[in-house]
């Protein structure tokens, strides 16, 4: 992997940079999605060589950055989008054009507006992508017929409502209940069965309600899935549930900062 991991950063010079720009990621948010974002890079370029492939800058700091959920649902007052920002300046100064957030939850408003504001103060010219309109441009492209679109994620991505934004390009969106929220958010966040808490080993419990809740939005008239969490692809990897498709935003991030920097290098996209 032509991963760049800058685990240090001199405020004053930057160790490492490049002559045509490189793709930063910030990651952390867990880690294994960061990870995931650089692999799905990786995998969607055409490339015959390590030379040819796209150069990355992958931040995964999860110290540095509270849960976006926690601050969402106001378990925090400590706003997470500070610390993104620090991070996407500090991948600026080393030669990064163009960044993506490995989170979906860092997308709310009020914790994306933040990271603008300070970019905008910094005067930083790195242009980040916002994952969920990438999506609604994603479906939109690939699959112009389907218009109920079902939604799972976090807690904090349901408070939200976050991917009510795609709701702007003609869609509507289809969301779960509460309680079905709150099994969901379990199989996450659960200290003992919850992706978060899985460094190499997936529990079945987490795969098995995953399953369940694309069932209930099948059977209330979903014709995709959007998997609103950037830990629910790396559980539960396929491409259809039952012949719906499910959409991974992580992949299509990968895809759209992969487009922004070298459009040519760019893999086909082959869809059910």
């Amino acid at each position: 992997m032509n991963t760049v991991l800058l685990h240090f950063f001199n405020e004053n010079k930057a160790f490492y940079s490049v002559k045509k720009g490189a793709i930063g990621i910030v990651g952390g948010m867990g880690p294994a999605a960061g990870v995931d974002l650089a692999q799905k890079i990786i995998s969607n370029t055409k490339a015959k060589t390590d030379q040819d492939h796209l150069d990355q800058m992958l931040f995964s700091f999860p110290k540095t950055i509270d849960d976006r959920t926690d601050f969402i649902i106001g378990k925090t007052n400590k706003n997470p989008g500070t610390s993104i920002a620090e991070i996407i300046l500090k991948m600026e100064k080393a030669g990064a054009v163009v960044a993506g957030l490995a989170c979906n939850s860092a997308h709310a408003p009020q914790i994306f507006d933040q990271i603008s504001a300070i970019l905008k103060k910094k005067n930083s010219k790195i242009k980040l992508l916002h994952m969920i309109r990438e999506v609604a441009f994603f479906i939109k492209k690939h699959y112009p017929d389907i218009n109920n679109i079902g939604i799972m994620g976090t807690t904090g991505t349901y408070t939200v409502n976050l991917f009510d934004l795609i709701e702007e390009f003609g869609f509507a969106t289809i969301n779960i209940s509460k309680e079905e929220q709150h099994l969901l958010h379990s199989a996450i966040y659960d200290s003992d069965y919850g992706i978060k808490s899985a460094s190499s080993k997936i529990s079945h419990k987490a795969t098995s309600i995953i399953t369940e809740i694309c069932s209930k939005l099948k059977n209330k008239g979903a014709e995709l899935i959007v998997f609103g969490c950037t830990e629910i692809p790396i559980a539960y990897n396929r491409q259809d549930f039952e012949k719906i498709p499910l959409i991974d935003p992580g992949l299509v991030l990968a895809r759209a900062l992969i487009n922004e920097v070298a459009p040519e290098k760019l893999t086909t996209w082959h869809h059910q």
